[in-house]
């Protein structure tokens, strides 16, 4: 069975009455694969659209789950706002609700941080058909558990999100992004670890790695006051240490447009996001690199793998080095991949949002 709520009172309904056994969350199909009713009982998001509560004063704006991104960041646009954790596959049509399912955010979560940081409430339907409440409308600090916190990366595992709530930044006035392409994949870890070293305030620091590790690309990206910029330009330059291509306007929109519509992964049939650490960043990178096409984002906190490889063969690579991934696109979406740890407190949110584990 297969329903396409366009409301919340719907969307209860719909969870409330569907036939005993699992039900299966679906939206865009942007980072998962669209679902039959085969599948199970379907729940199709993308009827349950709109903007419900925007305060630019307040830099606070809600929507309902299945609100395309392109839709938001052009309402906020307007006000010369935006979502600063950078959400990806906007322009494929991604929905506010899969990009917290998914916990997926793009290159721009090196200076602000990602989904998590910026949603402060949501509502949830959750198993027995219930809307749960958690947060709220206001930027502050709330007590008891935050159930909001929980939903990023669930990958509809927590219930079916029906609306969220986030703030928003001012636009900044001006951009600009350097370019340093390097012989060698040791050359990019070094000029990345000066950059990062120095505390710059850098809106973004990524590197897309060559596949077999045939040199790679430092992408570093500045944000701020226009005045201010070309300084700090060459200042980042001075850092790099290696030859660099400035980038401005409609060129520099384009390499993180790309990025965030994870255009590098073509082809690819899963993606699959390792947290890293400066430390061990390039080791991850290494030992990824002959599964698919990796790139490092936020200062080496995150490898992104974009692989048509067997995921088993992912999860060996893993659990060998004690690491730990999911997959964020892909039709295995949610997967977790590695080495496994104890999650009896994650256990019993599952249980208390969905004692019958419907959600898959």
């Amino acid at each position: 069975m297969s329903s396409a709520p366009g409301t919340l009172d719907a969307l209860q309904h719909a969870v409330a009455a569907s036939r005993p056994g699992p039900i299966r969350i679906t939206g865009a199909g942007t980072k998962a694969a669209r679902l039959a009713p085969a599948d199970g009982d379907v729940l199709d998001l993308r009827q349950l659209t709109g903007i419900t509560s925007y305060n630019p004063a307040e830099c606070v704006l809600t929507a309902l789950a299945g609100t395309p991104v392109a839709e938001i960041e052009a309402a906020l646009a307007a006000h010369q706002q935006y979502l600063a954790f950078d959400p990806t596959h906007v322009r494929a049509g991604g929905t506010i609700g899969g990009t917290v399912a998914s916990g997926l955010s793009g290159s721009g979560r090196y200076r602000y941080g990602g989904v998590r940081d910026f949603i402060i409430g949501a509502r949830v339907v959750d198993g027995h058909g219930r809307l749960v409440t958690s947060g709220g409308q206001v930027v502050k600090n709330a007590a008891g558990f935050l159930t909001h916190h929980a939903l990023v990366g669930s990958a509809g595992r927590l219930g079916a999100i029906a609306e969220v709530t986030f703030k928003v930044f001012p636009r900044p006035e001006a951009r600009a992004t350097l370019r340093a392409d390097c012989a060698s994949i040791d050359d990019a870890f070094a000029a990345h670890e000066r950059l990062r070293a120095a505390a710059m305030d850098l809106e973004a620091l990524d590197i897309e790695v060559a596949p077999d590790l045939r040199g790679a690309t430092v992408w570093t990206r500045l944000a701020g006051a226009a005045d201010a910029l070309p300084a700090r330009l060459a200042r980042a330059q001075g850092l790099l240490g290696i030859t660099s291509q400035v980038l401005q306007h409609d060129d520099d929109a384009r390499v993180w447009s790309d990025a965030a519509e994870c255009a590098w992964t073509a082809g690819a049939a899963a993606l699959v996001k390792v947290p890293a650490a400066p430390t061990r960043v390039v080791a991850v990178t290494r030992a990824l690199t002959p599964l698919g096409t990796c790139r490092v984002q936020c200062g080496g906190a995150v490898v992104l793998l974009a692989t048509s490889q067997p995921l088993d063969a992912v999860h060996a690579t893993l659990a060998g080095q004690g690491w730990r991934g999911v997959v964020v696109c892909g039709p295995a979406h949610g997967r977790r991949l590695g080495a496994t740890e104890s999650d009896a407190f994650g256990a019993r949110v599952r249980h208390a949002l969905d004692p019958d584990q419907r959600f898959h």
